[in-house]
């Protein structure tokens, strides 16, 4: 009977021996596992099976991938393009007038895609009427002398239909035909005035140059220095050939001068649709966005 007991506590001490070695060997197994590390039950350390796929953290040295570019990287900013003098070009959209001094009128058309522009140096549109020294500026509190330095800034300004005296098609009740042009300096005949294109000069009276080309279109170059003009009536010009110097001529019909600023009005005639199903008008139109595209390719060198 003894015996039998001593038999069966070998046998359980067996295995339990077998047990602990079986223990030992998945512990290690465990260990090897886990990095030579076990995790500890409450340890913070989440259950396998639910491990977070990304936590998020990027290697420093990782480029991000095409979906994990940032998506706030600044825009690209619209190019600045300066004059001679380091001022920056800008301009008011077409039909934008000074308060009070006309309707305007909003053409966005670029009539001709290569024009020279009209002026050799860097010049500034805007009213010679309705600013400083312009016989209007105080509806607008612009009181003082045309050669403030005000006027002779950017951005430019449209004056298109500015309220004049005289009616046309395009400026009902009277208004501005052409664009005002402010020379480089309030100076008078020291800035010239250039052909936009190829053309013949088909008339010069009173205080302007008309240009024509060959396919029909015209140009009218108001208040240059007529006594000291470039051309003749007749006489062929190339894009850039030098026709006067800005200054203020104005003459009445009877020849009596008329006050104004020293400045360049520019005109352009084409074939113009004044609404759809209308005949054709040759008429003159607004070449504000001409003269923008053309100033443009002007400050680039082009």
């Amino acid at each position: 009977m003894a015996r039998n007991r001593t038999r069966q506590n070998g046998n359980a001490a067996g295995w339990l021996l077998i047990i602990i070695l079986i223990a030992l060997i998945i512990g290690g197994y465990l260990w090897r596992q886990n990095g030579g590390s076990s995790p500890l039950p409450g340890d913070g350390a989440p259950p396998a099976d639910e491990t977070p796929a990304d936590d998020g953290a990027l290697d420093d040295d990782a480029p991000p991938t095409d979906d994990e570019t940032p998506d706030d990287e600044p825009a690209d900013e619209p190019e600045e393009l300066t004059d001679i003098d380091g001022k920056v070009f800008s301009y008011l959209p077409v039909g934008d007038l000074l308060p009070s001094s006309g309707p305007g009128f909003v053409d966005e058309t670029v009539y001709r895609e290569n024009i020279l522009f009209p002026t050799e140096d860097p010049v500034f549109l805007n009213s010679q009427v309705y600013r400083f020294g312009g016989g209007m500026g105080s509806v607008n509190g612009m009181e003082g002398s045309q050669c403030d330095a005000r006027n002779y800034d950017y951005p430019w300004q449209d004056t298109f239909c500015e309220h004049r005296d005289r009616n046309q098609p395009l400026c009902p009740g009277g208004g501005h035909e052409g664009l005002d042009i402010r020379p480089h300096t309030c100076a008078k005949n020291v800035h010239w005035a250039v052909a936009v294109e190829d053309g013949r000069v088909i008339d010069i009276r009173r205080h302007w140059v008309t240009i024509q080309t060959p396919d029909g279109t015209i140009y009218n170059y108001l208040h240059l220095n007529m006594g000291e003009l470039s051309v003749s009536e007749g006489q062929q010009v190339l894009r850039g050939d030098r026709i006067g110097k800005i200054s203020n001529d104005f003459f009445k019909s009877d020849g009596t001068p008329v006050a104004t600023t020293t400045h360049l009005h520019f005109e352009m005639y084409e074939n113009y649709v004044e609404s759809p199903g209308a005949e054709p008008l040759f008429t003159k139109v607004n070449p504000y966005m001409t003269l923008v595209a053309a100033y443009d390719r002007m400050l680039r060198g082009e």
